[in-house]
């Protein structure tokens, strides 16, 4: 049975929001919801803000285990077979977003930002920089050192992807967003080739030396330095 307070939280936020004022970017933490749920949030959500002055909203969540394929998948980059998948109650589902294959699941941050860019800045690539630049100032406040690596969307740790990006922009109102990983159970990247890179496999924060921290101190990070970033402060919906 779904959670009648996620269910809530995910019902009623766009009519939340409709009632409050514009100039502002929200965020709300709705803690885990399936990835069709959040999908369809973000559809609702982007038709509000599409149509309104609103600048948008922020969404932190995490999801059950999912994999997902972005437009650009390769279908060489799913090691286990969708019988091996539901064997381990892992849902397989194609998304919208740009990218490759990606996996979802507890202990990973996910956040959608669904943000109109014609507030901020019409430029595609510049909003990728500025995502990753708020992982990377995230990763700094606690004692991490995240790069970009050329030619690859995301976030890095020496050799390891951290975090993935994945999008889609329009009518310059954004979809999808990007994941951190903080505590997800390495096991589950088995299955894939993570965003098709062999090369730089998956960790999560917690998985380097000395680090032991909450999620939801890395959700506060996420969301200040999203306020610094992005210029804007930014406003906890339904508090």
């Amino acid at each position: 049975m779904k959670d009648p307070e996620i269910k809530f939280k995910v019902n009623d936020l766009p009519g939340m929001l409709r009632g409050l004022p514009g100039g502002v970017l929200y965020y709300k933490d709705l803690g885990t919801v399936s990835y069709s749920d959040a999908y369809n949030l973000q559809l609702e959500l982007f038709d509000l803000i599409n149509e309104s002055s609103h600048h948008g909203i922020i969404l932190l969540l995490e999801h059950p285990p999912v994999i997902t394929l972005g437009s650009n998948r390769s279908i060489s980059n799913l090691i286990s077979t969708a019988g091996e998948l539901e064997a381990c109650g892992i849902e397989l589902v194609q998304s919208t977003r740009g990218g490759d294959i990606t996996i979802h699941a507890p202990g990973q941050i996910v956040c959608y930002p669904v943000i109109n860019l014609a507030y901020f800045k019409k430029d595609l690539t510049a909003y990728v920089s500025m995502l990753e630049e708020v992982i990377i100032e995230v990763l700094k406040f606690f004692g991490v050192k995240g790069k970009r690596v050329e030619k690859h969307r995301g976030v890095y740790v020496d050799r390891f992807k951290i975090a993935s990006i994945g999008l889609k922009v329009k009518k310059w109102v954004s979809l999808h967003g990007f994941s951190l990983n903080v505590s997800v159970d390495p096991g589950l990247f088995s299955h894939i080739i993570s965003c098709g890179l062999r090369e730089y496999p998956q960790i999560s924060l917690n998985e380097l030396p000395g680090s032991n921290i909450p999620l939801d101190d890395v959700k506060e990070q996420i969301i200040k330095k999203f306020e610094k970033i992005f210029k804007i402060p930014l406003i906890n919906i339904g508090t």
